[in-house]
């Protein structure tokens, strides 16, 4: 029965994950409509009925996840914050924020390996839950909007630097294993770079390549190997026993004494 509820917890976090996909997909394409660049500004200036149901796609997409979500979220506890929690959250974005100043390799238009910059973000949030992980990255992704920004649109800004980071904080959706929620999160992160790259960077793509091609391999070519650094310290045994030990202990403070 505690297996078979387990998976039941992973399956629903899963399909949680699916609806913020289908949220960033959505409001994705909306940007890109609203933004008014490229042929957005011209597919959209003559609403024809073609225009309006895809329009109308956008919208049902996004209705879709929001169901998706409203029906699988449950009530998370939120809570206030301890001075601990407070203490190893601002350790963990300190650590994260400088990590990422550490370039493993750097790409010529946008995008970097770092030596697991993510990791901090996804076991606080593994840790503490998705609500205050969510807080935790949000306030991550104001902290990488000091390091150089590229805006071309306040739109790209959204998808580059808001969603991108503020997604890892999903992972503390996957309470079983803290690697299912790396990948998890980071392959959200991922979705918006993709996102990104085709709706505001497509002139950058080869000759003769397709825009979405383009920016799927290229931001798979940084991303990809990120998140594998991240597994693969967190599969570590010593890292593994002490996130695991953390865990065991904020689970046990949450729990009431029994009379």
């Amino acid at each position: 029965m505690k297996q078979q509820n387990k998976g039941s917890l992973e399956l629903r976090a899963w399909l949680i994950m699916a609806a913020v996909a289908l949220l960033l997909i959505g409001i994705g394409l909306l940007l890109f409509v609203l933004s008014g660049t490229g042929v957005a500004g011209d597919y959209f200036a003559d609403l024809s009925e073609v225009n309006l149901w895809i329009l109308a796609g956008v919208v049902a997409v996004m209705a879709l996840g929001i169901v998706i979500l409203v029906r699988n979220a449950g009530e998370q506890p939120t809570g206030k914050w301890s001075i601990n929690e407070l203490v190893v959250a601002a350790l963990c974005i300190a650590l994260a924020f400088v990590l990422s100043y550490i370039k493993v390799y750097e790409l010529p238009n946008g995008g970097s390996i770092t030596p697991a910059s993510m990791l901090p973000i996804f076991v606080f949030a593994y840790i503490y839950g998705p609500v205050k992980g969510l807080l935790v990255a949000f306030a991550y992704s104001l902290l990488q909007m000091t390091q150089g920004m590229y805006i071309v649109h306040w739109a790209q800004f959204l998808l580059d630097y808001v969603f991108a980071f503020t997604v890892l904080g999903c992972a503390g959706f996957f309470r079983k294993r803290l690697y299912t929620g790396i990948i998890a999160g980071g392959l959200l992160r991922y979705l918006c770079a993709v996102l990104s790259g085709f709706i505001f960077f497509a002139e950058y793509a080869p000759a003769g390549q397709a825009p979405i091609i383009y920016s799927l391999l290229y931001n798979a070519s940084y991303m990809i190997p990120e998140l594998i650094i991240c597994v693969v310290i967190a599969l570590l045994p010593g890292m593994d026993r002490t996130v695991k030990s953390l865990k065991a202990k904020e689970l046990a403070r949450r729990t009431p004494p029994q009379a």
